[in-house]
């Protein structure tokens, strides 16, 4: 019986104590019905008992536990994905959270294409939420993590490989979504929404669980509770927003000038921007920086 998604969430080591919150923000999915495959890359002892008291909540979870691998276990979700009955593939690291739209989104744009990628709020040291700059690719999708990505199954079964071992100097996943674009029948989209709460992985190998799980545990209680979350989503919007004024404020300012005048008026603007004393009372000033709501 085929249902809306099937979603892979690759785990290793000692990360159980994060799966609660990544799987809970599975859970918390607008759409239900899903398979949700745990992929069990070397874990540990006490991630393994943790995925297995997550599987008697929910039947909707499966494990496959398996040996570490070179890599990432990129052969295992290949494995997993010839038994896959979900129309669209979804991925979750399990140090990130979906916001409740994520796959819903994920659905309504793999309609017509067969590779989607959706934005992210970075979440920053200071508690505060980011949209990062992603530039635009020639294939017109702008990939930034493996959370953010979904494609048709049926599109996947097209491949020539699928997953597979990576050589060594390359990501996984970008491995993966280079295969997919070099067949002549991917139709790539990109959804600029942020649907994804991604968390900053630090130098390899980055935060351990314990420094990682209090972040987490109190970004997951913001999920459960939207009057919470809200203010810190409309912020960064917000910043956008504000950021693309003043770069169109500032592209406006240039326009009007002859070439011959540009050298002296970018000469006076940094003048200005290293000493703002010296600029003149008429000269047009920034914006304000948006205000953050208050709650």
């Amino acid at each position: 019986m085929s249902i809306t998604a099937t979603i892979i969430l690759p785990t290793t080591d000692n990360r159980g104590a994060l799966l609660p919150f990544s799987v809970g923000a599975v859970q918390r999915q607008t759409i239900s019905d899903f398979e949700l495959f745990i992929i069990g890359d070397g874990v540990s002892e006490e991630t393994r008992t943790i995925i297995y008291q997550l599987m008697q909540q929910d039947n909707r979870i499966h494990f496959v536990d398996q040996p570490k691998h070179p890599r990432r276990g990129e052969v295992y979700r290949h494995q997993v994905l010839q038994q896959a009955k979900g129309r669209i593939v979804a991925y979750l690291c399990d140090r990130d959270l979906w916001l409740p739209n994520h796959l819903a989104t994920l659905a309504c744009c793999l309609q017509q294409a067969n590779l989607v990628t959706t934005g992210l709020y970075s979440v920053q040291e200071d508690d505060r939420l980011f949209i990062p700059f992603r530039p635009m690719r020639p294939a017109g999708i702008s990939f930034s993590t493996l959370s953010t990505v979904g494609h048709t199954l049926d599109f996947y079964h097209q491949l020539p490989y699928g997953w597979r071992t990576t050589p060594p100097s390359i990501p996984t996943d970008v491995y993966m979504w280079q295969q997919m674009l070099a067949q002549p029948n991917c139709r790539p989209f990109t959804n600029w929404l942020p649907t994804v709460l991604y968390f900053k992985r630090g130098d390899h190998p980055g935060w351990t669980v314990a420094q990682r799980h209090p972040e987490l545990s109190r970004w997951f209680g913001r999920l459960q509770s939207p009057h919470t979350l809200q203010p810190a989503l409309d912020n960064a919007l917000s910043q956008v927003i504000y950021d693309r004024n003043r770069l169109r404020i500032k592209w406006i300012s240039l326009r009007g000038k002859s070439l011959n005048q540009l050298p002296n008026w970018f000469s006076q603007k940094i003048r200005y921007w290293l000493n703002p004393l010296l600029k003149p009372v008429t000269e047009e000033t920034d914006w304000p920086a948006p205000i953050e709501s208050v709650h």
